[in-house]
């Protein structure tokens, strides 16, 4: 007896974690009513769609984080491009890898997207390659940023790496290929950490914003401190273990360059120790990363890095998009996004009720497709925007 009710019982845990009975929905937009962000609207059919996950276990949050996580995404292309280095006057080394398409644009004769990639990513991660591949096909170059450090075989010629908030990086790479093609269209994309870079980058100088058509920035976390503060309280601190094992593989073939360069005062402050022996993210953003920015305590830090003390000069159209189960960014910090959203008229905030942090697999039963919707979304919202602007209607905004 007491075997059938434990059987029951754990059937019963598995069917609530995998969220078995959710009921499928629309995603949820938050905007404005403005002219513009309803023709942007009309022109998105995923906009406008129930999303069905893979139905065995597309509704839980974890699995679709966790599959991302493990594989990125089925069956990703290896699209192939061209290196370039910047060398700043700091003395980091910024790299990013340039995309040509395959065909031509069928909208403008040039549209240049610049892509910022999540944390510990670059141009080489799967869900990167899978939404370049998909990009190019369609006719559109594509600019990826590396993040410093990320790449082992791209040595660190300054004891820093990259940082949530820091976006001097992206600008580079931004200016860089600005001046290559001024003639081109630019449009940003950004995703998680990404995401929040290319925030701050558009909000800290408007004047980024002139070249700029529109930006996507994908499950970003919006305020720095609420975002992590809550990784790193109850089951979510499992993740922020992973994501600090994952950091340290990704300073490890960096070390000597962080951590054993004698004559630099600022390398004396960094606590080896506290990170070579870090189980969470917090003990690493406490003993390496406020030290780049001289911040005196990691709250001080975090504090910083969020876009949320910035979003709100941005003016060009933007599409903020985060899930709602998405255990890496609470939905408590989804008031931003809402606030920012609804009293600007080129603003779009889009929510889904299941999709994980940068999952969104689609599929009929267990195994997802090669296209996720985050694919859907990003290109659908993109040529939204640019069939408005440049059909013979005079541009909204």
């Amino acid at each position: 007896m007491f075997v059938y009710l434990l059987t029951g019982l754990t059937c019963m845990l598995w069917i609530k974690f995998l969220r078995l009975f959710d009921t499928a929905s629309k995603p949820r937009l938050y905007h404005s009513g403005s002219h513009f962000t309803k023709e942007v609207i009309s022109r998105c059919a995923s906009f406008l769609k129930v999303y069905h996950p893979p139905m065995f276990w597309g509704k839980c949050g974890h699995i679709q984080t966790a599959i991302y996580g493990k594989l990125g995404r089925i069956n990703p292309p290896t699209p192939r491009g061209t290196r370039h280095m910047i060398t700043m006057s700091s003395g980091e080394t910024v790299t990013y890898d340039v995309f040509q398409p395959s065909q031509k644009n069928k909208f403008v004769e040039r549209c240049t997207v610049l892509v910022c990639p999540g944390i510990c990513n670059s141009s080489e991660k799967k869900y990167i390659r899978t939404f370049v591949q998909y990009a190019v096909e369609k006719g559109y170059h594509l600019a990826v940023l590396n993040h410093i450090g990320v790449l082992p075989s791209v040595k660190l010629t300054s004891p820093k790496i990259f940082t949530y908030g820091e976006t001097k990086y992206f600008a580079s790479m931004a200016d860089e290929v600005k001046r290559k093609n001024p003639s081109s269209t630019f449009i940003i994309v950004g995703f998680s950490m990404g995401g929040n870079i290319i925030a701050r980058y558009l909000g800290e100088d408007k004047s980024r914003q002139e070249s700029v058509l529109c930006a996507l920035s994908l499950c970003q976390g919006y305020d720095g401190l609420r975002s992590t503060t809550a990784l790193n309280q109850g089951f979510r601190k499992i993740y922020s273990y992973l994501i600090s094992l994952n950091f340290k593989k990704t300073l490890k073939p960096h070390w000597r360059e962080l951590f054993h360069v004698q004559d630099d005062e600022k390398v004396r402050s960094y606590d080896e120790n506290k990170v070579k022996f870090a189980t969470s993210m917090y003990e690493i953003e406490d003993g390496l990363l406020r030290h780049f920015g001289g911040f005196s305590s990691r709250d001080a830090y975090m504090g910083e890095c969020g876009c949320a003390d910035v979003i709100d000069n941005i003016d060009i159209p933007i599409l903020l998009l985060n899930s709602e189960d998405d255990p890496l960014v609470v939905p408590d910090v989804h008031d931003v996004p809402m606030k920012y959203c609804r009293k600007k008229d080129n603003a779009l905030f889009l929510t889904t009720k299941h999709g994980g942090h940068l999952g969104f697999y689609q599929g009929s039963w267990y195994w997802p497709n090669d296209i996720t919707l985050l694919e859907n979304f990003i290109m659908e919202y993109i040529e939204a925007v640019l069939d408005i602007t440049t059909s013979s209607e005079p541009s909204q905004f």
